[in-house]
């Protein structure tokens, strides 16, 4: 099976079709979860229709990141609103509470929980970025774009989430996927094109998710800024 991109929502909407099959039969969002990947070792993709409920967590046993696209979130005393990312590391207890019909698009993978506590995350796109050395010279069409990051959580298992960006145009061709991507665009727009020649273009308020192996170029014509979930 050749793998493609899966576009999981737009601007608070669901656009894929989802199973209600939880990723772990521990898992304490089990009832409001719906999942659109999984893999042989358990790295999920979906959404968590959360509404106006709440879930206590005691002792995840995954690493979840999620990306508010509608209503908001209570985290660990802590607002966060559509447009909004943060990250429950293996390990977190807490309480989770929708407001306004809230749903998050998430990606997960199981990872052993650390000693003591842990917190959750709450991603910062205002925070200054880095450059970073963006795609390698072999890959690129055309000059070498302007690209910076910030990565703001890395888990035991290896899931590192962040914000990233390009702002100058920025194409490159064909490269399989090397690891299992979440993507949120904050801003800007984006066409992937996959190697059977299928194209989509992508914009702001867009949620993304691309397995690890799929073969896809990239172009963009002006700034993009994303948040970013990556594990191998």
């Amino acid at each position: 099976m050749t793998l493609h991109v899966l576009h999981l929502g737009r601007d608070g909407a669901l656009m894929i079709p989802v199973s209600g099959a939880a990723p772990a039969a521990d898992d304490p969002l089990a009832s409001h979860r719906e999942v659109a990947f999984v893999d042989a070792v358990g790295y999920a993709a979906g959404a968590v229709r959360l509404g106006n409920n709440k879930a206590a967590i005691d002792g995840l046993a995954r690493s979840e990141a999620a990306v508010v696209t509608r209503g908001s979130v209570r985290v660990a005393g802590r607002e966060v609103a559509a447009g909004s990312a943060f990250v429950l590391p293996a390990g977190f207890s807490g309480m989770v509470e929708g407001r306004a019909d809230a749903l998050w698009f998430f990606t997960s993978e199981p990872a052993t929980p650390p000693a003591g506590d842990a917190a959750a995350v709450f991603l910062d796109p205002g925070l200054p970025r880095p450059a970073s050395a963006g795609p390698p010279a072999e890959v690129l069409v055309g000059p070498k774009p302007s690209c910076h990051a910030l990565n703001q959580f890395t888990g035991p298992g290896g899931m590192r989430a962040g914000v990233w960006d390009v702002m100058t145009p920025c194409e490159r061709t064909f490269v399989p996927h090397r690891i299992h991507e979440l993507m949120h665009l904050i801003d800007g727009e984006v066409t992937l094109t996959h190697r059977d020649g299928s194209s989509s273009r992508f914009r702001a308020g867009d949620t993304l998710f691309l397995p690890q192996g799929a073969p896809y170029a990239w172009k963009s014509e002006g700034p993009v800024v994303k948040f970013y979930t990556v594990s191998a």
